[in-house]
């Protein structure tokens, strides 16, 4: 196994998660500028792993336009304060003037999280690297003395140096600064933290997207015959970083170019949150491609097992190489749980690509070519023994480096030993 995946030096009993919740359990802030829900990848990684946490240990510290756009499924029954934020967008200078406004109002965030730590006992802090929240946490952690826990989950450091012509020759220091003073560190995958160690000197535990990989899914259709419906299928949140990726699936889908590739009939099956208009203009409205919205993880579980190939997609453009070769998709641990055939297409210097090959869960196209496309789909689609395969070595990797259940167990390990 790679060795940038953390592995556990203690074995505890394989018991239900919940079993760790105690009274004694070290009360927990949590303060980031959005809530664990199921609204994207990092609020549903953070929901996963504070599920099973002792809920009135736990108090969350979040911003309000965040608060507002995200959906009540996956989030936590404990005490929640909302700080005012805005959403950082708008025109004619209006966006900056906002992001300003949020970025001098740290002072006050670093107040209120003073007074949630004296009002509730909290022994630790723990955020993740987005948006302002992560800097008043840190700011707080060394205000009280109390041990602050960093996830990083996205490279801020690249997402800042693109977005502010001000921001991006301070963003370094900062975020130096913040990870240098973290008690520990976690990173989404192992090149987050080869590049956490390389560039900012601190060493970070891997935490990769994770769910329940104990509990065995529901068959889902079973194998169909060469002449039925191919359905693909692809979840996730459409970013610059898998645009144009994923735009070749869907030139390909609208073609009829399968044909030539032994493939009939098939279909695409979108679960992304988008607008009607954002549906008609972005080209979705065709007879193959069914646009089904942002779903909750029940119906997304059972809808995954109806596919036929589950898409990963990264972006080839140079300018999103410092995120595709480190960031990670959260939808991967579900795919993984599925069993359906992984189909990813992103570049060799990607994450998913060097993941991929690593342990073989998945067919990997590796160039932005409609004709590599076309071949992997109709390998996937006509080779069984091929997709018996995949499925088998999903499952290793599921339980390697996926399973939320010991992700708990150790991170409630971590807090106790970071609170003694």
């Amino acid at each position: 196994m790679h060795t940038g995946y953390a592995e556990s030096s203690t074995i505890l009993p394989e018991t239900d998660s919940r079993a760790a919740e105690s009274s004694e359990s070290a009360r927990i802030l949590y303060m980031c500028d959005f809530p664990p829900s199921n609204l994207r990848g990092g609020t549903v990684l953070m929901s996963r792993l504070l599920e099973s946490y002792s809920k009135k240990d736990l108090v969350i510290l979040t911003g309000s336009y965040f608060d507002s756009v995200s959906p009540q499924e996956g989030r936590l029954p404990c005490r929640q304060v909302t700080f005012p934020t805005s959403n950082e967008t708008g025109r004619l200078g209006w966006g900056r003037l906002k992001s300003l406004i949020d970025w001098l109002l740290i002072p006050l965030k670093v107040l209120t999280g003073l007074w949630l730590v004296k009002s509730n006992g909290i022994k630790i802090i723990v955020t993740v690297a987005h948006g302002h929240f992560f800097i008043a946490a840190a700011l707080l952690s060394r205000l009280v003395g109390l041990p602050l826990v960093l996830m990083v989950h996205d490279d801020w450091v690249a997402g800042v140096m693109k977005g502010s012509f001000v921001l991006k020759y301070f963003c370094v220091p900062i975020f130096r600064w913040t990870a240098g003073g973290a008690a520990h560190i976690y990173a989404v995958t192992p090149y987050m933290a080869e590049m956490l160690k390389k560039d900012f000197g601190v060493e970070a535990e891997v935490q990769m997207p994770a769910i329940d990989a104990r509990v065995t899914e529901t068959p889902g259709t079973p194998p169909k015959s060469n002449g039925e419906c191919l359905r693909i299928i692809y979840a996730g949140t459409l970013t610059g970083a898998a645009d144009d990726s994923f735009s070749l699936l869907l030139e390909l889908i609208k073609s009829d170019k399968l044909l030539n590739y032994g493939v009939n009939d098939w279909e695409l099956l979108l679960f992304v949150m988008a607008t009607t208009s954002q549906v008609r203009d972005l080209g979705w409205e065709h007879p193959r491609i069914k646009f089904r919205g942002w779903v909750s993880q029940d119906e997304l579980r059972s809808s995954l097992l109806s596919a036929d190939i589950l898409y990963l997609p990264f972006s080839f453009r140079e300018e999103e190489r410092y995120a595709t070769s480190q960031a990670f998709p959260s939808k991967t641990a579900d795919y993984l749980k599925s069993g359906k055939p992984i189909l990813i297409c992103a570049p060799t210097h990607s994450s998913l690509v060097r993941y991929g090959q690593e342990f073989g869960f998945a067919e990997i196209v590796d160039e932005l070519s409609e004709k590599r496309l076309a071949e992997s789909i109709s390998r996937l689609w006509i080779s069984a023994p091929y997709r018996e395969e995949l499925a088998r070595k999903s499952d290793i990797t599921l339980k390697a480096n996926h399973d939320i259940n010991k992700q708990r167990r150790e991170f409630t390990k971590l807090i106790t030993l970071l609170t003694q």
